[in-house]
């Protein structure tokens, strides 16, 4: 008979794998909408594309934008105008590279160097320690094809694989003290800034000041590219594009319910009103609250639970954050490997803390819950309960673990130096 640790894996792997299988039918059966251009992968490509071709302060030129759509996008029925690029510019740089070949070749290159970083991203957490799941360890990022962060990415054509794998870098360099490394590895995620800047500064409030020139570093690198593909004059209209698009109706961009943040929560709950609303003035020093705390409590605890103190982190940056979807979560997997792969004489934690844990996770995982959610309530947001529910339980781990560290600032990480 098997052991209930190694039966609870065995569950855990089916259930995923199910809904992975579950998950590439529904992709199988959208395949001519994708190949039609209906994903946000073509926002990506128009912006390759404009670059490649020299017309880089055309970036955010709706005008541009639908003319280059209309070439390998003209069959999506939806859409009035173009699905606008809304990255910073840097980030269309590596488009352009993708926009060599025609559309559906380019999703497909796209799509498999995004499976490539997902199946990386285990072995660059976990090295160097030891693996405490019976599910092995090239098996993780197959079985994240189950969960509805990654599969919400693989049906839009997104990029959180390339996101979450840049963290998970940024973590093995925290664990194994390359503070200044791990700085710049954020610096060039800032394509998701408003995820990348709040975790920086709870990062910086939990004594990991080191980090600051690396992310200075990378930060102007990418800023200097950003210049030199659409000029300071396009750097200076960026933000007002957002602001922009942000007040726009029918655009389909923004709809607040359907983002995992406190912001889409709250809307849901008291209703929609006009931008930019007293919701958005009352959430700014709920915000600024969390953030100080998460860097608080991970400063108190040391990096005896560095993964805790990185998961609440990057918690408290996608559910304060101004825009923050489905596929964003894809980061937790970040931590929740590292969790996985501690030392066994990591503090225990109390009955109250594993049941928010469990639930959080078990809600996040049941791919089912989160259909129900979009398909029946219309209210994606309503996920962000067990991102709460998840990152509440890493905040009480942090503080009790907090009483334990004496007077040093850092203990020594499983994997890292001593």
């Amino acid at each position: 008979m098997p052991t209930t640790p190694r039966l609870r894996s065995c569950l855990l792997a089916t259930a995923l794998l199910w809904m992975a299988v579950n998950n590439g039918v529904i992709l199988w059966n959208t395949r001519v909408q994708i190949r039609h251009g209906y994903g946000d992968f073509a926002s990506f490509y128009t912006a390759g594309t404009l670059v490649r071709r020299g017309l880089g302060a055309e970036l955010y030129n709706h005008k541009a934008q639908w003319k280059v759509q209309q070439e390998f996008a003209s069959e999506v029925e939806i859409r009035q105008g173009p699905l606008p690029y809304i990255r910073p510019p840097f980030e269309a740089l590596l488009f352009s590279v993708f926009a060599r070949w025609p559309y559906v070749i380019a999703l497909l290159l796209w799509t498999a160097l995004k499976l490539a970083l997902l199946a990386a991203i285990p072995f660059v957490v976990v090295q160097g320690r030891s693996w405490k799941e019976q599910i092995p360890l090239w098996a993780v990022g197959l079985l994240t094809l189950g969960t509805f962060p990654e599969f919400m990415d693989l049906l839009l054509g997104q990029d959180a694989p390339l996101l979450a794998f840049l963290f998970a870098i940024s973590y093995w360099q925290l664990a194994t003290d390359r503070d200044v490394g791990a700085g710049f590895t954020l610096g060039l995620a800032l394509f998701k800034f408003q995820l990348v800047i709040p975790f920086i500064i709870a990062l910086w409030i939990a004594g990991r000041k080191r980090v600051l020139p690396g992310f200075a570093t990378s930060a102007i690198a990418v800023l200097a590219i950003s210049d030199g593909i659409v000029g300071w004059r396009g750097l200076l209209q960026y933000p007002r594009d957002l602001l922009a698009l942000n007040q726009a109706t029918g655009v389909g961009l923004i709809t607040p319910e359907n983002q995992m943040n406190l912001r889409g929560l709250l809307i849901f709950v008291v209703g929609r009103i006009p931008y930019p609303g007293r919701i958005h003035w009352a959430l700014a020093p709920v915000a600024l609250a969390a953030i100080v705390s998460a860097g608080l409590l991970w400063r108190k605890a040391g990096d005896r639970l560095l993964a805790e103190g990185f998961g609440l982190g990057l918690i408290v940056a996608i559910i304060t954050s101004y825009y923050a979807y489905e596929y964003d979560l894809l980061l937790l997997i970040v931590p929740l490997l590292a969790m996985r792969a501690r030392a066994a004489d990591a503090p225990k934690a109390d009955r109250v803390t594993r049941y928010l844990e469990a639930a959080g996770l078990l809600l996040l995982l049941l791919t089912p819950v989160y259909w129900f959610a979009r398909v029946q309530l219309k209210a994606e947001c309503l996920m962000t309960l067990p991102v709460l529910a998840l990152g509440l339980a890493w905040a009480r781990r942090l503080h009790d673990a907090s009483t334990g560290v004496g007077a040093e600032r850092r203990a020594p990480v499983p994997g890292g130096p001593g």
